[in-house]
C-alpha cells in the first residue's frame, strides 16, 4: 500500500473516530438536566413510531400542536396547558421526530403529520376537537381539516408559516443536504455542531423571542435537550426540512375552509402582515388578533395575553 494511501486512511479513520467521540459526548450530556417533563404522559403507538402525549383537565377537548422543527416539543405549551385545563380537556403531543416521541430515519413530510394528527384524534381523543398549532404545523392542521372536517372544530394558528415560503420543492442541491445530514457519523456530527448551545441561544434571541431578557434558561435547555434526544435522531426531521420535503401548496385547502379560522400574529415578526394578507386573500373567514412585543412563540414570551386570546376564542 502506498504511503499516501496509508496517510489518507489514517487521517480519515482519525477524523471519523473524533466525530464519533463528539457525537457520544453530546448524546451523554445533552439530556442530563431532564428538562422534558414526563408527568401525566402516555405513548400513542402509531404506524411510524411511538408518539408521546399528555392529557390534562376535563371538558371539550383542545389539542395543542407545537412548531415543526427538531428542537421543538410540547414544552412550547408549558405556560398554557395548566390554565386551559381548568375548562378544557387539554392534549399536547410531541410530533414524531420531536421531543420524547420516536425519531425514525424516514423522510418527514407535512402529509405524514396530517396522517399522524388525524389518527391521533380518531384513536386517542375520539371526538371533535379544537386545535391550536404554531408556524410550520399550521399547514398540517389545515390539510387535516380538508381530509376530514368532521374531526376539527375551531382552528387557531399562531404565526402560521407564509404560503409562499411553504411552496418549495426538493431540488438536487436540497436533496444533497438531506442526504449528508442523514449520514450515520458525519451527518450526526454536522447536526450536533449546528444544534450547539450557542446557536440555540442565538435562535431564541433572534427568532423565538422579541425580548431576550424574557428567555427562561430552563426553556432554552429543554429545546437543546429535545434536539439531541435519541442520539440526535432529530437530525432526520432537520434533514427533511433542509431538503424541502416539508413544503407544499395548500392554497386550495385554505380556500375550501368553510369555518372561522383564527390567527394569532406577533407584531415583532417582520413578515407578519404579508403572511396574513396571503391567507386572507384566499379566505376572508380568517380572523386575526395581534400581539405586540413578541416574535415566533408568544405562548412562551407572553403567556398571559396568548392564553387570554385562546380562551376567548374557545369560549365562543
Amino acid at each position: 500500500m502506498k504511503k499516501s494511501t496509508k496517510s489518507f486512511l489514517f487521517i480519515t479513520t482519525a477524523a471519523l473516530a473524533a466525530m464519533y467521540a463528539y457525537n457520544r459526548f453530546v448524546a451523554n450530556t445533552s439530556a442530563k438536566k431532564n428538562m422534558l417533563p414526563t408527568k401525566n404522559g402516555s405513548y400513542y403507538s402509531w404506524k411510524q413510531g411511538n408518539v408521546f402525549y399528555t392529557k390534562l383537565g376535563s371538558g371539550k377537548p383542545v389539542l395543542l400542536i407545537h412548531d415543526t422543527n427538531s428542537a421543538s416539543s410540547s414544552v412550547e405549551w408549558s405556560k398554557i396547558t395548566k390554565r386551559l385545563q381548568k375548562n378544557h380537556c387539554v392534549y399536547t403531543m410531541d410530533l414524531l421526530g420531536c421531543g420524547l416521541s420516536d425519531k425514525p430515519g424516514v423522510s418527514y413530510t407535512t402529509y405524514m403529520y396530517v396522517q399522524l394528527i388525524t389518527a391521533f384524534i380518531h384513536d386517542v381523543i375520539k371526538e371533535k376537537t379544537d386545535i391550536v398549532a404554531t408556524n410550520m404545523s399550521a399547514p398540517a392542521v389545515i390539510m387535516c381539516n380538508q381530509l376530514d372536517d368532521s374531526i376539527i372544530d375551531k382552528m387557531i394558528l399562531i404565526n402560521p408559516i407564509s404560503l409562499k415560503a411553504l411552496e418549495t420543492a426538493p431540488t438536487t442541491q436540497s436533496k444533497l443536504k438531506k442526504n449528508i445530514i442523514s449520514l450515520p457519523i458525519v451527518g450526526t456530527f454536522i447536526y450536533n455542531l449546528l444544534m450547539n448551545p450557542a446557536r440555540m441561544s442565538s435562535t431564541f434571541r433572534n427568532t423565538y423571542y422579541y425580548r431576550s431578557q424574557m428567555i427562561p434558561p430552563a426553556v432554552e435547555d429543554a429545546y437543546y435537550e429535545s434536539a439531541h434526544m435519541d442520539n440526535s435522531n432529530g437530525k432526520y426531521l432537520y434533514a427533511s426540512i433542509l431538503g424541502n420535503y416539508m413544503g407544499g401548496n395548500i392554497r386550495h385547502a385554505v380556500k375550501r375552509i368553510d369555518k372561522p379560522v383564527y390567527i394569532i400574529a406577533s407584531r415583532g415578526l417582520n413578515t407578519t402582515m404579508k403572511t396574513i394578507e396571503e391567507y386572507r386573500k384566499l379566505n376572508t373567514r380568517f380572523e386575526v388578533t395581534s400581539i405586540s412585543n413578541c416574535r415566533l412563540y408568544p405562548q412562551l414570551e407572553n403567556a398571559d395575553k396568548t392564553f387570554s386570546i385562546i380562551n376567548a376564542i374557545l369560549s365562543k
